[in-house]
This record gives structure tokens, C-alpha cells and sequence, in this order.
């Protein structure tokens, strides 16, 4: 990928399979701290596309990975989070605060994925990226979550409403965040709960949520494949005249 490359999806695939065939990881490197975009776009798409199998090889180059968490470009930045969610170690807390922190960030999307990020990670990470995006930003909404809920970061049902209308945009992305993440299986209560924020943001991840946009594979169960209508005398109204 030389100086001007302009993207080849056919040469990204190429690589991406010479790395599943035990080409050194290391190789990643030049092209994730590229000054040309296309090729560190390429390069994350990699890494990404690594997948569970092979995403702990990538701690390797996790530095690199992280540090495009700040590119201008909103689609690296996008794709950075979804490859640190496999590649991170618990050494790795203050660069799980960085994508813990990038759920205020300004593009909608990159938004998003730290929500599927907080939907799907680890414990461990969870804690740890909570903890760290406090230490890293003390002014943030996220000393508060330290403050009030420690190393659990995880609300209850009874404060699930109250976060879900906080006037902190950034709580509010957390609360609906934890509400669709698995406890076994995604608990369909929690999930009512951010449907009836007054946040379109909220409202459409627990949407994303239901099509299956944002929910762990092992969590589709019962409690989320059938849902109670939120008014049932409405929906016998509606059951009564058809």
C-alpha cells in the first residue's frame, strides 16, 4: 500500500488472508500510523475483520489501534472501537477510558458503536473503562458512575429510570446502554424503559436493539424475542377490530 493508495478491497482482502495465514502482526503497524487514511482505514478493517479468533494476537499493535480513536476520520474512529474491544488486556484500562470517553463524541455513529462497545464487552473491560474515563476526564459523567456505583457499573432497575432521564446526554447513552446489555438474556423490562425516553437517540438504540442491531447472539432469548405490548388496552382495541 504504497504512499497513494486510494483504497482496493481486493488488495485489503488479500492482506487481510496472507494475516489469517500467520503473517506477523506486527506488519499492521506502518500501515495503522500511515499518513494516508485509505491505507489505515485498510488497516483497521483488518483488524476488525480478525475477529474473536484471532483479535488477541492484535494487543500487539493495540497502541497504534487506539490512537485512532482521535483521527478526524469518523469511520476510523468507528472502526478503532470495534477492534479494541478484542484485542484490549486488563493492562489496557486507560485506552478502554479512550473509548469509554468517545461517548460524547460528536458523530452519532462512533456514538453507537461505544454503545454495542458497552453492550458487549467483558466485565472487566466494562470496569475498567468507566474507571479510567473518570481518571482521564475527573469533570465527566463517568465520576459520577464511580461515585455512585463503584466497581459494578451496573444499575439496577431501580435507578435505570432515573439515568435514562438524566440531563446528561452522556448518562443517558450509558443507562440505555446497560439496560439492552445481557444479563443472560437482554431483559425486556429494561429495554421498555429507554423505548420511553424522550431522547430520539435512546429510543433508537433500544430500537436497534430489538432488530438485532445491538444485542449479543448468545443473549437472544425469551425475555426479548416476545414482548408485552407497552399498552395492553391497546392492543386489545386493536386485537378487537380486525
Amino acid at each position: 500500500m504504497a504512499s497513494g493508495f486510494e483504497g482496493d478491497s481486493e488488495l485489503t482482502w488479500a492482506l487481510r488472508s496472507e494475516f489469517g495465514k500467520g503473517f506477523p502482526i506486527e506488519n499492521l503497524r506502518p500501515l495503522l500510523v500511515s499518513s494516508n487514511g485509505q491505507t489505515q482505514a485498510a488497516a483497521v478493517f483488518i483488524a476488525v475483520e480478525m475477529g474473536s479468533r484471532l483479535s488477541y494476537k492484535l494487543n500487539c499493535v493495540v497502541a497504534e489501534i487506539a490512537d485512532l480513536l482521535d483521527s478526524k476520520a469518523s469511520h476510523l474512529r468507528f472502526d478503532a472501537i470495534g477492534a479494541l474491544r478484542g484485542c484490549t488486556t486488563p493492562a489496557d484500562g486507560a485506552i478502554l477510558g479512550r473509548v469509554m470517553l468517545r461517548l460524547d463524541d460528536e458523530h452519532v455513529g462512533v456514538r453507537w458503536k461505544v454503545v454495542q462497545f458497552i453492550c458487549l464487552a467483558q466485565r472487566w473491560q466494562l470496569r475498567l473503562a468507566v474507571e479510567n474515563a473518570a481518571a482521564l476526564r475527573p469533570d465527566s459523567a463517568f465520576t459520577t458512575l464511580v461515585d455512585a456505583y463503584g466497581h459494578y457499573v451496573m444499575p439496577s432497575s431501580k435507578d435505570l429510570p432515573r439515568l435514562l432521564e438524566h440531563p446528561d446526554a452522556v448518562l443517558r447513552r450509558f443507562a440505555a446502554a446497560v439496560a439492552i446489555r445481557p444479563r443472560e438474556v437482554i431483559v425486556d423490562r429494561f429495554v421498555a424503559m429507554a423505548e420511553q425516553s424522550d431522547d430520539a437517540e435512546i429510543r433508537q438504540i433500544a430500537a436497534d436493539c430489538r432488530k438485532g442491531y445491538l444485542r449479543a447472539t448468545y443473549a437472544i432469548g425469551p425475555s426479548i424475542v416476545k414482548r408485552a405490548p407497552a399498552d395492553p388496552s391497546k392492543s386489545e382495541a386493536q386485537n378487537s377490530d380486525q
